[in-house]
């Protein structure tokens, strides 16, 4: 990433909350009608709101991808229609935010923070009279998915737990069943939480209920004729979004390779010692959030920094690498995977020194 956005990020990061109270005073100004609004609860609600878009837009600088600050903002619109808030505080929060950073800051610096945020304004009122539509599989399991996520959000894991088992015995594969149950079907539960339209705690449930369903399958994963290979799989520090490097150590797994899942949170250090203890050939980084890019560029950096995990490949993965495809080269790694299948397909490519991909 480049050094220089990377050090606006952090100064931005360092400076959140004074920054979110002076854009409120900011935008205070701009709509008067929100002085009647001046509840301590309400006035704190408005500022934490603040710095989670300035940590969203100081994320984005630091990993030079504008892409990642608009498609924060297209949450935040869908959020704010969900709840009946009119666009127009929206745009007024992101200029006043600005305002602030142009305040406080060097020319240089509000010149590159500008370019992002008139980027997320440009799209804001687009994206505001957008209309969504839930995602529809077309593969042959699509029903089961709906059925499964019925039960789930009915708090009925028992049910979830039988639908998989019957699939199993009617012999469709471990992985259509990861792919089209587990993995769709857990886009479909967090993009209804993103519309607002299922509660946090009902999205952690749902994710505690898969895992647990995942393990039930385990005797077959670990069944397979294992080849040479090693995988470690972790998530980086502070992320605790451990599903999706799950599942493609469990793919991995199935395919014959010794497989390594670390999981949530895990430190640096770690990471490094056990690719070096297991003298792993891949090693995969999990990222859900945005705000936790940075830490993956560390973690990135710390492996490659240590001669011992010199012949290491790094496969990244997660939802920002989603959201601009060309993240993975920017941060350094030799690989990046959207879902497990591609995940496979990918570190089998790495390991013969066959990968190569020119979309950036």
């Amino acid at each position: 990433m480049e050094v220089r956005n990377r050090v606006i990020g952090a100064s931005i990061r360092a400076d959140m909350k004074s920054l979110a109270i002076e854009a409120y005073r900011l935008q205070t100004e701009m709509s008067p009608e929100l002085k009647g609004f001046n509840s301590p609860a309400f006035v704190e609600k408005s500022i934490r709101d603040t710095e989670y878009s300035l940590l969203y837009l100081s994320n984005a600088i630091s990993a030079s991808s504008p892409k990642l600050f608009v498609n924060y903002v297209e949450w935040f619109v869908e959020l704010a229609k969900s709840i009946k808030i009119p666009v127009k505080y929206l745009q007024g929060s992101f200029e006043c935010i600005f305002e602030a950073i142009k305040q406080r800051y060097d020319e240089g610096t509000a010149e590159v923070v500008e370019a992002y945020v008139r980027g997320g304004l440009g799209y804001i009122v687009k994206l505001a009279n957008e209309q969504k539509t839930p995602s529809q599989s077309t593969h042959v399991l699509s029903v089961y998915r709906d059925m499964y996520i019925k039960h789930l959000l009915s708090g009925n894991r028992v049910a979830a737990n039988e639908l998989v088992q019957d699939l199993v015995v009617r012999e469709h594969s471990i992985q259509d069943i990861y792919m089209e149950i587990f993995h769709e079907g857990q886009h479909e539960i967090g993009r209804m939480w993103m519309a607002n339209k299922i509660t946090i705690a009902e999205e952690h449930y749902c994710t505690a209920a898969t895992q647990l369903i995942m393990g039930q399958l385990y005797p077959l994963i670990f069944a397979t004729p294992k080849n040479d290979y090693v995988f470690v799989g972790a998530c980086v520090g502070g992320e605790l979004h451990e599903l999706g490097v799950r599942m493609v150590s469990d793919f991995l797994e199935l395919d014959g390779w010794n497989t390594y899942y670390l999981g949530a949170n895990t430190p640096n250090q770690s990471i490094v010692e056990s690719i070096v203890k297991e003298n792993a050939d891949v090693v995969g980084i999990s990222v859900t959030m945005t705000f936790h890019i940075d830490e993956a560029q560390k973690l990135i950096e710390t492996i490659r920094a240590d001669a011992r995990c010199a012949g290491v490949k790094i496969m990244v993965g997660g939802y920002p690498f989603i959201v601009d495809d060309c993240l993975w080269q920017t941060l350094g790694a030799d690989g990046c995977a959207i879902n497990a299948r591609e995940a496979l397909v990918i570190a089998q490519k790495l390991v013969a020194k066959e990968f190569s991909d020119e979309r950036c």
